[in-house]
This record gives structure tokens, sequence and C-alpha cells, in this order.
């Protein structure tokens, strides 16, 4: 499928960590990166379809911000706008998973908070996945028409509000974001799409600490992530560019996975690493970072002392991930991992020829730089 614009129901950022490029035309072996498609049979059961994917991104919703200038009669979408937004995602995802800079997630200066800066990312994902017509939650719509009521309620005044900051607040005009935004009013779209874009773009401002008047997305993310008092890595042993047999983390557009049962949230960030927040009533925000890894000592963060680590078998890595999975099967027709799902077997097969290697230890055991590896 060949590369389109509008197509950020999934982050581009996301798809660049986990297509294929380099590997889609080696032996199958070799191919590092996969897409999943599940469709219902006629019987109701779940079939998977499975490709390598193409060098190009998946796209999955085609223009969706496109609108027409009123003037120009041209059509323009919010690209860049967007793009921005990934970028300051992937400039900390990146310190995460290739640096390993796990002590950061700490941080909570005004101009550098990660842990924000990757919720607010997780909560965008999910909103703009609710336009996504592989999304699988019956109540999407109904979610949509939540989030949006208040932008066509008071459309006219939000658009008389944009209109006026030309006047009113001269100095955000030298910004794109609001010369973007005082387009998207003065569009002549259907009052439908322009709500869509004002409310988008209404939320990148939020993340991105700039002034707005509707701020939703971080009184969402707050709901959400407020509470947490603790933040797992969890790693699955092998780097990021590994095609050995691997327990991997999938991921899907809806991004994170709320197990509210067990007060979890999953948030994938590339098929070698995952997030994981427990929630509860922190005091401050001050969380307990726990590294879970069966090779802790690859890790280049491994003798930092604000850090806990534990050693873990690579079973327990296979549970993290089957939570993920199944998650992502129950909400999402496309997803992405690191192998073939039909290869599960003969992954569990070799987990079964050297039970030694793959499931010790039996439970997680506290972990220092200095401790001999038995493994």
């Amino acid at each position: 499928m060949a590369y389109t614009r509008n197509q950020h129901m999934l982050s581009q950022w996301v798809l660049r960590n986990f297509r294929s490029d380099d590997t889609a035309l080696s032996p199958k072996g070799k191919q590092r990166v996969w897409c999943h498609t599940v469709y219902p049979s006629h019987t109701g059961d779940n079939v998977l379809y499975e490709q390598p994917l193409p060098i190009s991104s998946v796209a999955v919703a085609k223009n969706l911000f496109r609108l027409i200038d009123a003037k120009t009669g041209e059509a323009f979408d919010i690209e860049e706008e967007l793009g921005a937004y990934e970028r300051l995602t992937s400039s900390v995802v990146n310190d995460i998973i290739h640096e390993h800079n796990f002590s950061k997630l700490r941080l909570a200066k005004p101009a550098y908070f990660p842990f924000e800066t990757l919720t607010s990312f997780a909560v965008m994902q999910l909103l703009l996945n609710l336009h996504n017509p592989q999304n699988k939650n019956p109540y999407k719509k109904d979610l949509l028409d939540h989030f949006h009521r208040d932008i066509e309620m008071h459309l006219e005044e939000y658009i008389k509000s944009i209109q006026s900051l030309p006047s009113t607040q001269p100095a955000l005009m030298n910004d794109s974001f609001y010369q973007k935004l005082l387009r998207v009013a003065n569009a002549s779209s259907p009052k439908e799409d322009k709500c869509r874009a004002i409310f988008t773009l209404f939320s990148l401002l939020a993340i991105l600490n700039k002034p707005t008047p509707y701020d939703m997305i971080n009184v969402f993310r707050n709901k959400i992530f407020s509470r947490t008092s603790v933040i797992e890595i969890i790693h699955t042993g092998h780097a990021f560019d590994s095609t050995d047999p691997r327990p991997v983390f999938a991921i899907a557009p809806n991004i994170f996975c709320l197990c509210a049962e067990q007060n979890r949230i999953y948030l994938p960030l590339s098929h070698n690493f995952t997030l994981c927040f427990i929630t509860g009533t922190p005091l401050t925000f001050r969380p307990r970072i726990d590294v879970f890894s069966p090779r802790p000592e690859l890790l280049k963060c491994c003798d930092d002392s604000q850090l806990n680590f534990y050693k873990v078998s690579f079973d327990y890595i296979d549970n993290v991930m089957s939570t993920i999975d199944m998650y992502n099967v129950g909400n999402s027709s496309t997803f992405y991992s690191a192998y073939q799902l039909s290869d599960v077997e003969a992954y569990l097969d070799l987990q079964e020829k050297d039970r030694q290697f793959y499931y010790t230890p039996a439970a997680p055991v506290r972990w220092q730089p200095q401790q001999p590896d038995s493994l």
C-alpha cells in the first residue's frame, strides 16, 4: 500500500518503528515486523491475515482533516500540525527505546515533562482512532459525539473568537498553529469537518502547552493517568533490530491498553519495549520506576541507581505480550508486531526444548549490575 497523506490515525512515528523497511525483502525468518488484520469468519471466529509491512507506511484514513480554503477554493489540511506533535513525541520516545534514559520519566519541568508528553500522546491517539473504520469499539461514535459536542454546540462562538485573534491576540498570529486555526475557522467546508479540525487543533495546542480555549485532552489525560504511582519499563531482552525468535510487543491504533481491574495501563513504544503505568494514590509526582528484563545487563542504564532492576524470564515477557495482544485483537482490526502470529506454536516449542533458559527465574528477581548472570 503506497504512502498517502492524512493518515494520522496511527502515528507515523510509531509506524516507522514497527514497519520493516530494511527486512521486508529478506527471507521469511528475517522479516522483523509484520502487519496483522483481524476479521470475523462466517462462523464468527477471528481470522488473522498477516503480511510484512511495505516500505511505505500503512494508510488508514485518507482526507480526514482536509478542508477547502474560502478564498482560494484550494484544499488544505492540518498535516504539519499533527507532524509537530509527533516530533515532540519521537524525541522523548527515542531517548527511551534507543538510549534507555528511563530515569527521565520522573522529570517534571515546564519545558520537559516526558511523562506528560507520552500520556498525552496515548490519549491523542485514542481520540484520533475513534475515526478509524477498523476500530471495533461499538461506542466509538458516541464517544466522538461526546468529545465534539461542546465544539458543535458553540461552533459560531469559537469561530468568532478565532477570527478575532489578529486584533485581540496579534502576537499569537506569528505562530503557524494559530494561522492554520484561523484558516480552518474561515474555511468553506461543512460544519462537521470544521468541528473535527478545530477540536483536533485545540487538542494539539494543549499538548504543546500553547494557549487554547478548549483543554479537554488534558482533563481526559489527567483522569486516566494522574494517579500513576509506579512506571514499569518492560524489555523483551532483545535489541531493537533483532530478528531472533523472541517475545514481542504488538501495537494497534488504540495505542494504550487499559486493564482497569488491575490498575494497569500498558503503552507499547516499540516491539521490544512497553511501559506500564500502575495507578494508585501518589502524594506528589515522583513515581517509582521498575525495569523488568530477561537481559537487564544489556540496557545502557543498568548502573542507574535511581532505577529498580528485576530479572525476569522470557515466559514472563510472553504473558505481558499476550495481555497486550488480546486487548488489541479485541479493539482493532489491524495491529503490528515483530513476528508472524502463525509462528507462535513454533516459538512455544522452542521454549519447551530449553525450559531452563526460557522459564528462569520463575518470578522476578531483584538484579544489581555486579550480580553475576547465570543465564
